[in-house]
């Protein structure tokens, strides 16, 4: 059994995957950048509790990061508690693909990485563009297994709570479905023009993409969003959950074929 971790802004996901990198359980909790292997290996015991996991099942620890301090954290917990040294994803591990000439891909974070590496193992020579609809939305754009550019903007909750965040009398509001633009009263209001403004983006994201790529491509959306806006972007072709969780893995076993060769 393997250990992945994907540890968002907003999140930590925990996924036990099987010797075949089958997903068997999946749980999340908050991520905490003061939180130390000791007391996360409390969380994490309990889990194993539940789910009948010993220690001596696990052969690998695998972690996607974008908070550098619980890659820190999560490499110590690997160390002290399974004794194995964490599998990190960076852009200098072996990667599937190439960066167009002009594009810088040095500072390329973990969760962009193991969404193109899936992907392009999923739907191999296609024209590819990845959502991935988390804490910050992020896109990727690749032309067959170039990757030629990218884009970041809020999530939908980052957009929401941002609102909330630098006015007086807003009260904050989930980000919801809303099928009109308008507004009943002000939560409604808010809700309406959020949810439909941000699929609208969406859509218009798309549309220009594809007139600089020039030809036709395959859109996939991934992140904890994916089916709320899948369900309204007739534009998307694919909404996958479990996208990076599968690329961390493909990442490792490429890597570690690499070193076994």
């Amino acid at each position: 059994m393997y250990i992945v971790f994907d540890v968002g802004n907003t999140n930590i996901v925990t996924s036990i995957l099987d010797g075949d990198g089958m997903v068997q359980e999946t749980f999340r909790n908050r991520t905490n950048d003061r939180m130390t292997e000791d007391e996360f290996m409390g969380f994490f015991k309990s889990m194993m509790d539940i789910h009948n996991i010993e220690v001596k099942d696990i052969q690998g620890i695998m972690i996607s990061s974008v908070v550098p301090v619980i890659t820190t954290m999560l490499q110590r917990f690997a160390k002290k508690y399974f004794n194995l040294d964490a599998f990190v994803v960076n852009i200098k591990k072996k990667v599937p693909f190439k960066f167009k000439r002009g594009v810088d891909g040095s500072n390329m974070g973990a969760d962009r990485i193991i969404n193109i590496v899936q992907a392009l193992k999923e739907y191999p020579d296609k024209n590819l563009v990845i959502f991935d609809f988390g804490t910050a939305t992020t896109y990727e754009v690749l032309k067959k297994e170039v990757y030629i550019g990218g884009g970041i903007f809020p999530g939908p909750r980052t957009y929401i709570n941002s609102l909330f965040g630098t006015t007086a009398r807003l009260p904050k509001v989930e980000f919801d479905e809303k099928n009109t633009v308008l507004g009943k009263n002000t939560v409604d209001g808010i809700q309406a023009a959020t949810f439909n403004g941000y699929i609208g983006q969406v859509k218009y994201l798309i549309q220009k993409i594809k007139e600089e790529v020039g030809e036709d491509c395959f859109v996939i959306a991934t992140g904890g969003y994916s089916k709320i806006i899948g369900e309204h972007v007739e534009e998307i072709d694919k909404c996958s959950s479990k996208l990076s969780i599968r690329g961390i893995y493909t990442l490792y076993k490429m890597n570690k074929s690499k070193k076994e060769s």
